[in-house]
C-alpha cells in the first residue's frame, strides 16, 4: 500500500506561498504538483499492458503477456511504467532531458509514484540509474536517470547505487530499430567492481523503455555480477 512508503504529505512552504502552475496549460495547479487535475486525467496512462515488459496491449486483449515475452522472457523480472510514450508525455520528457527543465522530471516522478507505488510489492534493495557517457552528460549537464533515481529513492527510502558505467561513446538510441539498438549497445556498459549487488533485488531506473535493449543489457550485467532480481522502473513505455 502507498502508506507503507515514506512519501511526504506535507506541502512545502513555497507551494503555500506561491501557487504552482500546470506545466501543460499554465493555469494554477491548486495542488502540490505543477499539473492541474484536468490535464492529469487526460494523460496517456498505461492501462492494459504486458505484465512482464509493460508493452501496451489492446484494451480487450485476453493475454497478459506480449508475444515477444511469451517467446522469450527478458533478462529482467518485470518492467513497471506509468505512462505511454505519447503526446504530451513525449514533449515533457524531451523538455526534461534536452532543455534542462528539471521541474518536468519532478512532476513525472510524482506521477509515477502516484500510479505505480501499489504495484511494487517487495521494495528493491537499491535503485540503479542507467548511466550515460561522460561526453553526453557534459553536453546535457546531468543524467536524467540519476535525477529520477534520486527522486524515487528519497520518496521510497531506497538507496541509489552507481553500479554500471558507460565507458564507450555510442550513437543516440533514438530512431534506431531493435537490432540497431542492440548493436549500438555492444560493450557500451561495464560493471563497477566496487558495487555491492550480490544477492540483491535491484530496480534499474530509466526515463523511457522502447525496445528493451538497454533494459536487457543492464539487467544481464547486474545478474552476471550476482544480483538476485532486476526490475525496470521507467516513466513511460513506447507503444
Amino acid at each position: 500500500m502507498v502508506n507503507r512508503f515514506h512519501i511526504s504529505r506535507i506541502k512545502n512552504l513555497s507551494y503555500r506561498l506561491i501557487q504552482g502552475r500546470c506545466i501543460l496549460c499554465q493555469s494554477p495547479s491548486r495542488r502540490d504538483i505543477d499539473l492541474c487535475s484536468p490535464c492529469e486525467s487526460e494523460l496517456p496512462w498505461l492501462t492494459t499492458c504486458c505484465n512482464c515488459c509493460a508493452l501496451p496491449l489492446p484494451a480487450k486483449s485476453r493475454q497478459n503477456r506480449c508475444g515477444r515475452c511469451l517467446r522469450k522472457a527478458p533478462d529482467f523480472h518485470q518492467c513497471i511504467a506509468a505512462l505511454r510514450y505519447d503526446f504530451p508525455v513525449d514533449r515533457l520528457i524531451a523538455g526534461f532531458k534536452h532543455q534542462k527543465k528539471l521541474h518536468y522530471g519532478a512532476v513525472l516522478s510524482k506521477l509515477w509514484l502516484g500510479r505505480c507505488a501499489d504495484q511494487l510489492g517487495p521494495l528493491p534493495d537499491a535503485l540503479i540509474p542507467v548511466p550515460i557517457h561522460w561526453r553526453r552528460r557534459l553536453q546535457r549537464g546531468f543524467n536524467q536517470s540519476i535525477v529520477l533515481a534520486n527522486d524515487l529513492g528519497n520518496a521510497l527510502n531506497i538507496p541509489v547505487y552507481h553500479a554500471v558505467k558507460h565507458p564507450r561513446a555510442t550513437h543516440s538510441q533514438q530512431g534506431l530499430n531493435a537490432a540497431a539498438r542492440r548493436k549500438n549497445l555492444h560493450h557500451a556498459f561495464a560493471f563497477l567492481p566496487s558495487a555491492d549487488v550480490k544477492n540483491k533485488h535491484l530496480a534499474v531506473i530509466d526515463d523511457v523503455v522502447t525496445t528493451t535493449a538497454t533494459a536487457n543489457t543492464m539487467a544481464a550485467i547486474l545478474a552476471r555480477n550476482g544480483a538476485a532480481r532486476v526490475d525496470i522502473w521507467c516513466l513511460a513505455r513506447t507503444p
